[in-house]
């Protein structure tokens, strides 16, 4: 292979990386602030949330535990 055909191998899989990161990062992003929305709104009604997440908030479960009769 010659310089160039490496070079454009090279910015390709670069370029990959990055748009992957950047990707995953706004997920992780956009996972997070939905969680801290859920929370919040869990506590106005005199809820307490259950979060359970995996590593950056990819996958999460949200639960709102209120007492009965509260409301």
């Amino acid at each position: 292979m010659n310089d160039r055909i490496k070079w454009m191998v090279l910015t390709l899989c670069t370029l990959t990386i990055i748009i992957g990161i950047f990707l995953v990062g706004t997920e992780s992003y956009f996972n997070i602030k939905e969680i801290n929305n859920a929370s919040d709104q869990c506590y106005e009604i005199g809820g307490t949330p259950e979060v359970e997440s995996d590593f950056m908030g990819m996958n999460y479960s949200f639960e709102c535990h209120t007492v009965e009769g509260s409301e």
